[in-house]
């Protein structure tokens, strides 16, 4: 008996390599992968092996050793040596870099404020610099290349702007600059100024220095041939209109256009020939990786098999190609991939998925479900997408498995798998928010939704408020009331509905935090602010994670208590996404009113930074923060201030600004300082209250946050929800042998 995990993406994709040097040149007019997985993916030979052991018992096991730590990524120009030649891949002998796209944040920790310089030095000597001979100066000098590089890399675009339209000589000289520069940055910069988890390399705007680094290492993938038109075959024909072939005095006539010559190198005859192997798929849904390695390794489960897409476009993939690497994934992974057309996989998650289901599920009704591309189009390609994925749960369940399907990418698996199976146990679990039945009923397709996830015989969701507003759903959209146990009667069956919230790992957390860099990291975040209150924040920017929010109350709280605008720095961190060009420009506004009301140029009270970090800077940052801030507008689980609250148990244990309208708020409650995020003045004064608690106060809520933390964690999540969907698929067996 296995456990089949479903969820939309594996823990493991493909890379292909390229042997020979002369084809990666033919290849850049090839399409090549619009999605690729992570940079920082590292090939290997077998799974890594967690520790194994309960849970408390790691914990408290002094003589577990960071050994147990997954080998480090290598550099990244040792992994694009590896992607694009068989030989000469010696790893480098310098330390791990810093992140590309960080090293203006980190240059300000590694060079004080007083000694920082515009001026142009020499790029073949550093030693000269000011502060050169401060004990971070070996910083300094690993990533001034870059930097200065960058810098005029940024002054060139901002030359060729200036003169755009003018003179037509001198935007050639400023593209040539532009080139010159890009080919500075390759012959000249050592390899160990660019690092493998650098967000500039896998970032469509980056600049031409880091896209003339990835150039050679971005076509391990085929390109996904989908724009995500719409079907043709589900379209509707306007009706053509009779046009008199006559010349127009108001419209141009148009030009023809000549038809495009083939390429002269087929992308599919590239990778049919091409060698690949099998990596890490650092995307997704990571802390759901995390609870199975975590549960597989104490020994919840014996046996387990995955099932996903390989996160990547397989169009170019010939059947032969698409077979090996089922074989090698089921045969040394467990893994079982599930192959859609890239039409399929773009419309399913860009459009139902992100236009459609992730913000009305969080509250936001978007103004164009009801349009044409959205009926014909999106919903299309998300049951497309669902029913290949019934099929191949159905072709690798054998009688006794557990099926396990995850999140609102695979609503309608659950009921399309007890179609074919109708005895199966099934379980589903949703990590995201679940809405009010007043918003949830707005969507065209709402019924539909609900009879796939009432395939389930257990349905999971991060809270007590999500799992009530599904019974009010089904009552109000299907009008099936829920029972006095808070279960549901569908389709003969008896149906529990739970909330279970996800935990963190630990153990992996723990074993990660004594990397060498992490306390690098963290003694030069103490070395650069040694007086100063930290305030903490890490979110995507968009429109649910509150960002503007948070920056207002922080504003109001400057405002309200302004000798802390020297006494406080707010670092926040902003992922890199696809963020709307409004919000952004926003919080940048706020960001710049803040830093503007200072009296001291040189230390802003807040330092904003939209782009990633390493998981070692991360790691720093929540070990030496003094306050950690999450203002989220709506949210399934926030594992981020779970994490801090498990990093602070040797430092200050510092205190925890919540909002209310996140899951983790059910689980800590009022151990931290919740807020509504929409209130800046409640917000403002959570700040100065955070700051200003009492030591006795602090240590006494930490206490309490921390046994939540480590008690409710992710294997502990697992555990309950397995045995759970276990007694309720009993119960409803033996149910079913007394009426037949």
């Amino acid at each position: 008996m296995s456990l089949l995990v479903v969820s939309l993406y594996l823990p493991h994709t493909i890379h292909f390599n390229l042997d020979d040097p002369s084809l990666v040149e033919k290849v850049l007019s090839v399409p090549i992968l619009s999605r690729s997985p992570s940079t920082a993916s590292q090939p290997y030979d077998a799974p890594a092996q967690a520790p194994t052991g309960s849970t408390t018992q790691l914990l408290a096991n002094s003589s577990v050793t960071s050994s147990a730590v997954p080998t480090p990524i290598p550099n990244f120009i040792q992994s694009l040596a590896s992607r694009v030649t068989s030989t000469h891949n010696t790893p480098p002998a310098s330390p791990p870099p810093l992140t590309a796209d960080v090293e203006d944040f980190f240059f300000k920790l590694s060079t004080p404020p007083s000694v920082a310089s515009h001026s142009a030095p020499n790029l073949d000597s550093v030693s000269g610099i000011p502060g050169s001979n401060s004990a971070t100066s070996i910083e300094f000098e690993r990533n001034f290349r870059s930097i200065y590089a960058r810098s005029l890399k940024k002054a060139a675009k901002a030359a060729a702007a200036a003169s755009a339209g003018k003179n037509s000589q001198v935007s050639t000289t400023s593209s040539n600059l532009s080139n010159g520069i890009s080919n500075l940055t390759i012959t000249n910069i050592p390899e160990h100024t660019i690092s493998e988890d650098s967000s500039a390399i896998s970032s469509p705007t980056s600049s031409s220095m880091s896209n003339a680094l990835l150039t050679p290492a971005i076509v391990t993938h085929p390109r996904s041939r989908a724009s995500s038109p719409p079907p043709a075959k589900h379209l509707v024909t306007p009706r053509s209109k009779s046009i008199p072939n006559v010349p127009s005095l108001r419209v141009a006539p148009k030009k023809v256009q000549e038809p495009r010559k083939p390429s002269q190198l087929d992308a599919a005859s590239v990778f049919k020939s091409a060698p690949w192997s099998v990596v890490k798929y650092h995307k997704g849904n990571g802390g759901l990786r995390n609870a199975i390695m975590r549960a597989e390794a104490e020994g919840t489960f014996s046996k387990k098999r995955w099932i996903g897409t390989l996160g990547m476009p397989t169009d170019a993939l010939e059947r032969d190609t698409k077979m090996a690497i089922e074989r090698v994934l089921l045969a040394d992974y467990q893994d079982a991939p599930v192959f859609v057309s890239d039409s399929t996989l773009e419309g399913h998650y860009t459009h139902y998925c992100k236009d459609i289901l992730w913000p009305t599920f969080h509250y936001q009704i978007p103004d164009h479900p009801k349009s044409k591309a959205y009926e014909d189009h999106s919903w299309v390609h998300y049951h497309a997408l669902n029913t290949a994925f019934a099929d191949v749960v159905v072709a690798n369940y054998t009688p006794g498995d557990t099926i396990w399907v995850h999140d609102y990418h695979l609503l309608l698996v659950p009921g399309l798998v007890r179609e074919k199976i109708p005895d199966a146990k099934i379980g589903f679990f949703l990590h995201i928010a679940f809405p009010s039945s007043e918003v949830y009923r707005c969507l065209p397709t709402r019924k539909l939704l609900l009879r796939g996830m009432l395939g389930a015989d257990v349905i999971g969701f991060q809270s007590r408020e999500y799992a009530r507003h599904f019974r009010q759903t089904v009552q109000v959209v299907l009008g099936i009331p829920p029972n006095r146990d808070d279960t549901i009667d569908y389709d003969g069956r008896r149906i529990a509905v739970v909330d279970m919230a996800i935990g963190i790992d630990p153990v992996s957390l723990r074993l990660a935090s004594e990397d060498p860099d992490v306390k690098r990291w963290r003694q030069m975040l103490r070395e650069r602010w040694p007086d100063k209150k930290m305030i903490v924040g890490r979110d995507k920017l968009d429109q649910f994670r509150g960002v503007r929010h948070k920056m207002l109350g922080y504003e109001r709280f400057l405002k309200s208590y302004p000798e802390y605008k020297d006494k406080a720095i707010f670092i926040q961190v902003c992922l890199t996404n696809i963020a709307s060009q409004d919000l952004e420009s926003e919080v940048s506004d706020i960001v710049t009113r803040i830093n503007a009301s200072t009296h001291v140029v040189s230390e802003p009270p807040v330092v904003f930074l939209h782009q990633d970090i390493a998981f070692e800077q991360y790691l720093a940052l929540l070990y030496e923060a003094d306050v950690f801030v999450v203002t989220s507008l709506r949210e399934g689980m926030n594992l981020t201030c779970h994490e801090y609250i498990f990093c602070q148990r040797e430092t200050s244990k510092g205190p925890l600004i919540l909002s209310e309208f996140t899951g983790s708020a059910a689980i800590l409650g009022d151990k931290c300082l919740l807020v509504n995020p929409w209130d800046r003045v409640e917000v403002g004064e959570a700040f100065h209250k955070a700051l200003s608690m009492p030591e006795e106060e602090r240590e006494e809520r930490y206490k309490k946050l921390y046994s939540e933390v480590t008690t409710n964690t992710c294997a502990h999540w697992v555990r309950l929800f397995l045995n759970k969907l276990d007694k309720t698929w009993e119960e409803q067996h033996q149910k079913n042998l007394k009426v037949h």
